[in-house]
């Protein structure tokens, strides 16, 4: 046999193991997608369903309301009651969260100069499910989440700067605003912030 002869089925033996390797990687490739797909998929269900163990991990202890509002950047109403908050910290972000009740009067007064000219609070259209909590939620505070509400909900946002008043200058944090009308007359206010880089840690 020359050697430029070659042994019958060869080529086809040649094709194939490449066809086999490509099967494989294939496969391979596959398998590691599931595996990212399948992490995601447990990320996201500890998130919105987290242990015991999660919903009392990380938060600080010594945190009051008034060093909240101030670490927000935040002027509470005076006549404000139930005054409630909370610091969550971990290794990817750190949440403020404080939330009080007052007359529906005063919340409006206390919400118009943090709302961007020319724009309104909007209703929750796409509420959570009744008891739905979060690891860094008020739930911590013993409040139902305000995802969860519709009748009397009002949401909104400020970041620093976005209105021209001192409140809004004076804000920190980019804050999502969640304004509960929860019986005729009267609101809670839930603010959270969450901040990338580390927050101050309350004295002890």
């Amino acid at each position: 046999m020359s050697h430029s002869e070659v042994p019958a089925g060869a080529g086809a033996r040649k094709g194939s193991w490449r066809r086999r390797l490509a099967v494989g990687a294939a496969v391979f490739s596959g398998l590691c997608v599931l595996g990212v797909l399948g992490t995601l998929l447990m990320v996201m269900y500890w998130l919105h369903n987290p242990t015991e163990s999660q919903k009392n991990c990380c938060w600080e202890q010594d945190v009051t309301p008034e060093w909240t509002a101030n670490t927000m950047g935040f002027q509470v109403p005076e006549t404000a009651t139930d005054r409630r908050a909370g610091l969550h910290t971990n290794v990817q972000y750190d949440v403020a969260l404080l939330a009080f009740t007052v007359s529906t009067a005063e919340a409006d007064r206390f919400l118009g100069p943090l709302r961007p000219e020319g724009t309104q609070l909007v209703r929750n259209r796409h509420p959570r499910e009744q008891g739905y909590t979060r690891s860094d939620g008020f739930s911590h505070l013993g409040l139902p989440e305000p995802e969860t509400f519709v009748e009397g909900m009002r949401i909104g946002g400020v970041c620093h700067g976005d209105t021209k008043t001192p409140e809004g200058q004076a804000v920190r944090l980019c804050t999502n605003i969640y304004a509960h009308e929860f019986q005729p007359g009267t609101t809670r206010i839930y603010l959270w912030a969450g901040s990338d880089a580390p927050l101050p840690k309350p004295p002890n």
